[in-house]
C-alpha cells in the first residue's frame, strides 16, 4: 500500500477545499482552494472511490491467506452445538417443555435460551479468535490458531459478558413473540437495532477489552457516518454464500428424499449425495462466518482511522468524528 508523506491533498468530498494527512490518517483541517487552484483541481480526473468493494476484496484476501481459521470456525460451531446440547437435552428429558407461541411455550422458551447461552458463549470465544487473527493480519503479523485463541481467552471475562447479554436479549425476544402480533413486531424491531447496533462488538471488545454497556456505545459510536459502507461491504461479502447456501439446501433435501423413500442404488446415490451436501452447508457457512468476522475487524479498522491492508488511505474519504 502506498505510504504518503504529511501534507495537503485533494479532498475527494468536496472538489473546492484541500484536507490534511497527518501521515497516518485524514484530519479534520480543511482550507479552501484560491479559484486558479479550483479550475486547475477541476481538470483533473477525480479518482472513484470504492470503500466497499476495497473492503470486501481485502477481506477475501485475509480469509483465504488464512484458511486455517475457517476449519477453527468450522470446530468451534461442532462445540458450540456440543455444549448447546448438554444444557438442552437434560432440560427437555427432566422438565418436557412444550414449544409453541402461547404462554404454555414459556418454558420451552427459556430452556431453549439457557442452551443457546452456552453455545453463544463458545462460539463467541471462536469469533473472537477469528477477529483477533484479522488484527493480527492487518498488522502483517503471522497468524497462527493457537495465537488467535490465546488472544480470545484473554478477553474470556468480556466475551463471557456478552455472550450473557446477546443470549438476555434473544430471550426477551422469543417472551415478547408470546403477546401476539405486537409482540412479534416489537421483537423484529429490537431483533434488528441489536444487530446494527452492535455490528462493531466483537472488534471492539477483542481491540479496546470493554465490557457490554460500554462496547454498545463504542459500536454504536462508530457506525455513525459509516452506515452505507457497512451495509453495502455486508451484502457484497455475504451475498455469493447466501446463493450457494439456497442451492444447496434444495439439493440436499431432494437427496434425503431420494435416501427415505428410494430403493437400491436410487438410495444410495441420495445418501451420497446427502452426505456431499451436508459437508458443502457446513462448508458454506464456515466460510461466511470468518469472512464475516474479517470483515468486521476491517470496518472497525476503518472506523477508527488505521490502515486495512489493500486499501489506499489515500483515497479513503474523510472520517467523521468517533
Amino acid at each position: 500500500m502506498p505510504v504518503y508523506a504529511a501534507g495537503w491533498y485533494p479532498d475527494y468530498a468536496d472538489a473546492g477545499q484541500q484536507r490534511y494527512w497527518d501521515g497516518e490518517q485524514w484530519t479534520h483541517f480543511v482550507h479552501r482552494l484560491v479559484d486558479e487552484e479550483k479550475r486547475g483541481w477541476r481538470r483533473r480526473k477525480r479518482p472513484t472511490f470504492k470503500p466497499s468493494k476495497q473492503l470486501v476484496e481485502t477481506t477475501y484476501r485475509m480469509v483465504f491467506a488464512d484458511r486455517s481459521m475457517i476449519v477453527l470456525v468450522l470446530a468451534g460451531a461442532v462445540l458450540a452445538a456440543a455444549a448447546g446440547a448438554t444444557v438442552l437435552l437434560p432440560a427437555m428429558h427432566w422438565v418436557d417443555p412444550v414449544p409453541g407461541f402461547g404462554f404454555d411455550g414459556l418454558a420451552f422458551a427459556l430452556v431453549t435460551t439457557a442452551s443457546a447461552g452456552a453455545a453463544s458463549f463458545v462460539f463467541q470465544l471462536v469469533i473472537g479468535a477469528v477477529v483477533g487473527a484479522a488484527i493480527l493480519r492487518a498488522e502483517g503479523r503471522p497468524v497462527t490458531v493457537r495465537e488467535a485463541l490465546g488472544m480470545a481467552w484473554g478477553r474470556k471475562r468480556q466475551l463471557l459478558a456478552w455472550a450473557a447479554l446477546s443470549t438476555l436479549v434473544g430471550g426477551v425476544t422469543r417472551v415478547l413473540e408470546r403477546f401476539g402480533i405486537g409482540g412479534i413486531l416489537a421483537a423484529l424491531s429490537l431483533n434488528l437495532g441489536w444487530a446494527v447496533a452492535t455490528v462493531f462488538a466483537t472488534p471492539v471488545i477483542m481491540v479496546e477489552g470493554t465490557m457490554p454497556l460500554a462496547t454498545i456505545r463504542r459500536s454504536a459510536s462508530l457506525l455513525r457516518g459509516r452506515f452505507s459502507v457497512l451495509l453495502v461491504s455486508g451484502v457484497a461479502a455475504a451475498l455469493p454464500w447466501m446463493v450457494l447456501m439456497w442451492t444447496a439446501i434444495p439439493v440436499a433435501m431432494v437427496a434425503l428424499g431420494f435416501l427415505l423413500f428410494g430403493s437400491g442404488l436410487t438410495a444410495v446415490l441420495g445418501g451420497i449425495v446427502l452426505g456431499l451436501g451436508v459437508v458443502a452447508i457446513a462448508w458454506v457457512l464456515a466460510v461466511s462466518a470468518s469472512v464475516g468476522a474479517y470483515l468486521q475487524a476491517n470496518l472497525y479498522r476503518y472506523a477508527v482511522g488505521q490502515p486495512v491492508p489493500g486499501v489506499d488511505q489515500h483515497l479513503l474519504p474523510p472520517l467523521l468524528p468517533a
